[in-house]
Order: C-alpha cells, then sequence, then structure tokens
C-alpha cells in the first residue's frame, strides 16, 4: 500500500524543477500493484529532455516512496535499455530492463 501523503510529497519535490521549465506534472493512475503513471504536461510536453527529466529526478524521487513498485510516463518514447543507461549515467534509480 502506497502512502498518499509520501507520494505527494515526493512529486512536490519533483514539481519545481519541472514547473522551472514551463512545465508541470501529476499522477495519472495507481495501480494496485504500487506502478505510479504520471503524465507531464506544458513545455515538457515537446522537451528534448523528457526521458531525461522523467528518469532522473521525477522518477527516483517517487520510487524512494515505500510501495512504489514502479513509475511509467506514457510520453517517454525511448525503450527500457536507453531509459536504463540514462538512469546510470545519472546516477538515478535503476531503470528496469525488459
Amino acid at each position: 500500500m502506497i502512502d498518499l501523503h509520501a507520494l505527494e510529497a515526493a512529486l512536490d519535490r519533483a514539481r519545481p524543477l519541472v514547473l522551472g521549465h514551463g512545465g508541470d506534472i501529476e499522477i495519472t493512475d495507481i495501480t494496485r500493484e504500487g506502478v505510479v503513471h504520471v503524465a507531464l504536461s506544458g513545455a515538457c510536453r515537446a522537451c528534448p529532455n523528457l526521458a531525461m527529466t522523467f528518469v532522473g529526478p521525477v522518477r527516483s524521487y517517487l520510487m524512494a516512496v515505500p510501495g512504489v513498485s514502479e513509475v511509467r510516463c506514457e510520453q517517454v518514447k525511448a525503450g527500457p535499455r536507453a531509459l536504463s543507461r540514462l538512469a546510470n549515467l545519472l546516477h538515478a534509480h535503476p531503470y528496469p530492463v525488459a
């Protein structure tokens, strides 16, 4: 079970990074298995660094919340291997390779 207050606190920690670039982030779904789905809006939708923002601070902050098993963003078009490499380069939470 995910603590929703902790999840919101983690999102609030990531949000200033996104707002500073003219975007925003919201949680769109949480599954029973602990998968959190997020969507980025505003300038983030067309940003070439969307995958980096997602895999770096956004996913890392949310993955630190107890009960979160995975974080997904449908807007990120990179494959698992590329996201795993990016997470490694950013020293972010490891991204699973399918």
